[in-house]
C-alpha cells in the first residue's frame, strides 16, 4: 500500500494532479499508513500538509484545510523550513490577491505573521454564507498555489478523517486538483491524500461528490482499502513486539487473532491490557515474556473495538476519566492554556488526569497540545458522557 502511495506521488510530479483516498474500518491503520508516507516526503525536503476533520467541528467550512496550512505557516516563522519561503509566498500572495490575501488570516493566524501587513476585517461565513464560502474558498486554493509554486515537487495536502468533511473543503480540493492539473497552464504539481471510513458514505456526501467529479474530469485517482491484518500478520507483529521468534508467539497470536478479528488498533489496545492484567508478563528467571494461554482463551472480550476502549477507561481513576471526558467535548486536540483556563474557571484540576492518559498510551502531548492517539478513544469517551454534562 505504501508503494502504491509513492508510485502516485511520483506520477503526479511529471503529470500534474493526483490523488489517493485510503479507506478501511476505524481501527485498521489508515491514519499510520498516510504519516509513514508523510515521513518519506518529508525525508525528501518536500511539504506534506497534514489536517484533521473533526467530528464536533462538522459545521465549520474548511476547519482540517485551515489546520494543516496554520501548522505549516507556524513551521516556516519558527525558521524550521527554509528561510527564503516566507518572503516568496508573502510576495506571491500579495502580487495575486493584494490586500485580498489579508481575510485568511483569521482561518489562519499564522499566516498574519507571514504577510506582515495592516489587519483587515477577516471574511464573516455567518453573513451571505454561501458567497463567504466561495470567497474564502477562492483565496485558500490561491495560498495553496502559491506555496505549490515555491517547490519543485508536488506539495502534498493530507486530510483524515474525510467522513466528516464539509461541501466547501471538498470543492476546495476538487478546484486545486482542477486548477494544478495537466490541462492548467500552471508549472506546480498538487497531490492530494485523503482517508475515509469504510462505510460511512452515501451519495450526498462531500467525498462521494469529489470523486464522481474526479471521474468526469478524468483526474487520476486511487483507491487503497485495508483489510483486517491475517493472523500471520499479526504473529509477525506480535513476536517483534517481545522480541520472540514467530515459532514461539504463534499460539499467542492465533488467541488475539480469535479475539480482534485483525483489528491493528484492537490487537495493540488488548495487548496492552494482557499486561496490566499480568497474564502477559515478563519472566526474570527465562529472561523473556510469558504468558497464561488458558486465562487469556477464557478471558472475556466485547464485541467490539469501541466497547473494549469504553471499559478501558472505565477501568482508569475517575479523575482521569474526567479528565478525558472534558477533553472529548472539544475534538481531538486540546491546548494546554485551554486546559488551564477550565482548570480556573471549574476550579477542578485535569492537566494530572491527562498525563496519565498520556503513559496510558491514550493520548500524546506534542508541544502544547494534548491530542487523543486515535478517534475512537475520543469518540469513546465523549459518548461516556451524559448529554446534560458535555
Amino acid at each position: 500500500e505504501l508503494s502504491t502511495i509513492k508510485d502516485a506521488y511520483r506520477r503526479s510530479a511529471s503529470d500534474g494532479s493526483e490523488f489517493v483516498i485510503i479507506s478501511a474500518a476505524s481501527g485498521y491503520g489508515k491514519s499510520l499508513l498516510a504519516h509513514e508516507f508523510g515521513k518519506h516526503v518529508l525525508a525528501g525536503g518536500d511539504i506534506f500538509l497534514s489536517g484533521k476533520f473533526d467530528q464536533l467541528q462538522q459545521g465549520k467550512p474548511f476547519s482540517a484545510l485551515a489546520i494543516a496550512l496554520d501548522v505549516y505557516c507556524g513551521i516556516l516563522l519558527q525558521g524550521s523550513g527554509p528561510s527564503s519561503k516566507v518572503a516568496e509566498i508573502a510576495s506571491k500572495l500579495r502580487s495575486s490577491l493584494g490586500n485580498e490575501a489579508y481575510h485568511l488570516t483569521k482561518l489562519i493566524p499564522n499566516l498574519a505573521s507571514i504577510l506582515e501587513g495592516p489587519e483587515i476585517l477577516a471574511i464573516n461565513l455567518n453573513e451571505d454564507c454561501g458567497n463567504a464560502q466561495k470567497r474564502l474558498q477562492y483565496l485558500l486554493c490561491q495560498l495553496l498555489q502559491a506555496i505549490s509554486s515555491t517547490f519543485s515537487a508536488p506539495v502534498t495536502l493530507f486530510l483524515d478523517d474525510l467522513q466528516w468533511a464539509d461541501q466547501a473543503s471538498m470543492e476546495a480540493v476538487l478546484q486545486l486538483l482542477i486548477n494544478l492539473g495537466p490541462s492548467s497552464q500552471e508549472d506546480k504539481c498538487f497531490f492530494f491524500l485523503g482517508c475515509c471510513r469504510e462505510g460511512e458514505l452515501d451519495e450526498e456526501h462531500p467525498l462521494w461528490k469529489l470523486l464522481c467529479n474526479a471521474d468526469t474530469l478524468s483526474i487520476e485517482f486511487t483507491n487503497i482499502k485495508l483489510d483486517m491484518m491475517d493472523e500471520q500478520t499479526i504473529n509477525t507483529m506480535v513476536s517483534e513486539t517481545l522480541c520472540l521468534s514467530p515459532r514461539i508467539t504463534r499460539s499467542l497470536s492465533s488467541i488475539i487473532n480469535h479475539k480482534t478479528n485483525g483489528s491493528p488498533l484492537f490487537v495493540s489496545r488488548l495487548m496492552i491490557s494482557l499486561g496490566k492484567e499480568g497474564l502477559l508478563r515478563p519472566s526474570l528467571c527465562r529472561r523473556r515474556w510469558e504468558w497464561d494461554k488458558d486465562k487469556i482463551e477464557c478471558r472475556e472480550m466485547p464485541d467490539d473495538v469501541a466497547m473494549f476502549l469504553k471499559k478501558s477507561i472505565r477501568e482508569l481513576p475517575e479523575a482521569v476519566q474526567l479528565s478525558l471526558c472534558t477533553m472529548s467535548c472539544f475534538g481531538a486536540s486540546v491546548d494546554v492554556t485551554l486546559i488551564q483556563t477550565l482548570e480556573r474557571a471549574m476550579r477542578k484540576t485535569f492537566t494530572g488526569g491527562l498525563d496519565i492518559a498520556v503513559a496510558k498510551g491514550l493520548l500524546d502531548k506534542i508541544g502544547a497540545q494534548y491530542r487523543f492517539s486515535h478517534d475512537r478513544i475520543q469518540e469513546a469517551t465523549y459518548n461516556m458522557m451524559k448529554d446534560q454534562y458535555r
